[in-house]
């Protein structure tokens, strides 16, 4: 009997119905199967590394999940997606943000790209990001849709008070946005994105977004350089993080993101955004291109450009600023 049939649809229940238990009874009369095909596929999910406690007279019910990230389980939180429809899951990559272009020119959806390793992960300013192992969420999400280019100034906005809010209900820490697209918990990094676009000269049809964000480093997993500017979801409170509940709700929130960045302007968010930034009442110093400036950011213009104050009071307007903290 090829119990990995029913592995799917097993899993479903249980996880829709993770804080109770589920006969295997009421099991197998939803799928239509035996009991021996529960129990077998019960089985089969202890042994891929899902945790699933049995109780007699009770019946099962979903407490763990594997480390490494699973298809059926990946499968499961993309079909509740209602915008991404299709995921690619893979075990080690170059970079998601890679094999994201290259899946554009085949697919005309939306859809995300997972890795548990980039060999090769780039941030901004194409700079390196260290995303080894099972401890992080490194993703693409690729958005499909015809977007004004002069709109897209504040899609980095929408989707960075997305992020933090997420991190903030997952974990509760006080995830901090440093504009335009890095989230930080007590001053240090804990994600970052980069967003690249193609379309034609006016109009943006995809945006490739790739997300990383550290769910459960410990501080001692951290390069020594990084040590004093990194952290992670676990590393600042304490507390592991489930990444398949966590991945579940981000993609909630910047679903919901993307529809209001579609009709909304980014003045209708800036108090909120205001709230979440870490950058205010700070001297801090601000580099775009040659420009360097060091001085007081004194507000987010309406098209999401910042304006940074100099000790001489002169004004100066920032596009995407890298911001040193």
């Amino acid at each position: 009997m090829n119990m990995a049939k029913y592995k799917g649809d097993i899993l479903e229940l249980l996880y829709h119905n993770r804080s109770t238990y589920l006969s295997g009874q009421t099991i197998a009369e939803r799928l239509a199967i035996s009991r021996t095909a529960v129990w077998k596929t019960i089985e089969l999910l202890k042994q891929q590394g899902f945790r699933v406690h049995s109780v007699q007279n009770k019946g099962y019910q979903l407490t763990g999940f594997p480390e490494e990230w699973d298809q059926d389980m990946m499968a499961l939180i993309i079909k509740q997606s209602s915008y991404f429809k299709r995921r690619f899951v893979y075990k080690e990559v170059t970079s998601t943000q890679l094999v994201a272009k290259e899946k554009l020119l085949e697919i005309d959806e939306p859809f995300i790209v997972i890795s548990e390793v980039q060999t090769a992960g780039r941030g901004r300013f194409n700079r390196s990001w260290d995303s080894q192992g099972t401890k992080g969420l490194w993703m693409t999400a690729v958005f499909r849709r015809d977007v004004p280019l002069q709109k897209m100034m504040s899609f980095n906005l929408f989707l960075s008070l997305a992020i933090a809010k997420t991190i903030r209900r997952m974990s509760g820490a006080e995830a901090k946005i440093k504009w335009p697209n890095d989230i930080y918990i007590d001053d240090r990094k804990c994600c970052g994105f980069l967003t690249e676009i193609s379309g034609e000269a006016a109009l943006i049809q995809n945006i490739i977004c790739g997300i990383g964000i550290n769910l459960n480093h410990e501080a001692s997993d951290f390069q020594q350089d990084l040590a004093v500017k990194a952290t992670s979801l676990k590393a600042a409170t304490g507390h592991p993080v489930n990444r398949y509940q966590f991945l579940e709700e981000l993609l909630i929130e910047i679903e919901a993101a993307f529809r209001q960045f579609l009709v909304l302007d980014f003045k209708d968010i800036k108090d909120e955004y205001g709230q979440y930034s870490n950058i205010w009442q700070r001297k801090l110093r601000y580099t775009e291109g040659t420009t360097v400036v060091e001085g007081v950011a004194v507000e987010i213009l309406d098209d999401g450009r910042l304006v940074v104050q100099d000790e001489k009071g002169t004004l100066h307007h920032f596009m995407s600023a890298d911001i040193e903290i």
